[in-house]
């Protein structure tokens, strides 16, 4: 790098660069990656967050002058999702695969896996509103509301985007482990 106001080297005109060191692309990829899933395990945290503020509002007693609904049983085994998302995030700073491999698998089981059987099992719940609404019958049975909203459509809203922040998560974590088993089996040889 040259001084402000100082001249260039005799007989270059600044087509040299050729010869300096670049990143190679996959450690370009496993550094963008890695921002990308630890802002992602970052939404999980927050959404973790919720769940058990929901949860804590209906379990403590000094905190039951809230009107909040009843807590599904999904909830209980979604939170455990948080474990296998901190494993995520420690294996984040030194390429552990063994941690990656327990957050890959820990949100496909107790994450995805718990908000995909939620959704499908309280399906035909989502279409007996939406039939209840079209036929304008829906305040003759007074769904559940929360802040003056149907609570089952505000499920559905945070289960479609937990299942879409899950989903790309994996896809990240699957990025870095095979760049990292990648890098493992050539660095062996």
């Amino acid at each position: 790098m040259s001084l402000p106001g100082s001249q260039h080297a005799m007989g270059t005109d600044g087509s040299d660069y050729q010869h300096r060191e670049r990143i190679a692309p996959q450690y370009r990829l496993s550094a963008e990656t890695k921002s990308r899933l630890r802002m992602l395990i970052y939404l999980h945290f927050l959404l973790g967050l919720l769940v058990f503020a929901h949860l804590l509002t209906y379990h403590v007693p000094f905190l039951t002058s809230f009107s909040v609904p009843r807590p599904h049983f999904w909830e209980y085994i979604w939170l455990i999702s948080i474990i296998p998302a901190v494993c995520g995030l420690l294996s984040m700073n030194k390429n552990h695969v063994f941690l990656m491999k327990i957050f890959f698998r820990g949100i496909v089981t107790f994450g995805l896996g718990t908000i995909l059987t939620t959704i499908i099992l309280n399906l035909s719940e989502l279409f007996t509103f939406k039939k209840l609404k079209t036929n304008h019958q829906l305040e003759e049975v007074e769904p559940q509301t929360f802040l003056g909203l149907p609570l089952l459509v505000l499920w559905y809203i945070f289960l479609i985007i937990t299942v879409q922040i899950h989903a790309f998560s994996l896809y990240m974590a699957n990025i870095l482990l095979h760049s990292w088993q990648q890098y493992k089996t050539s660095k062996q040889h």
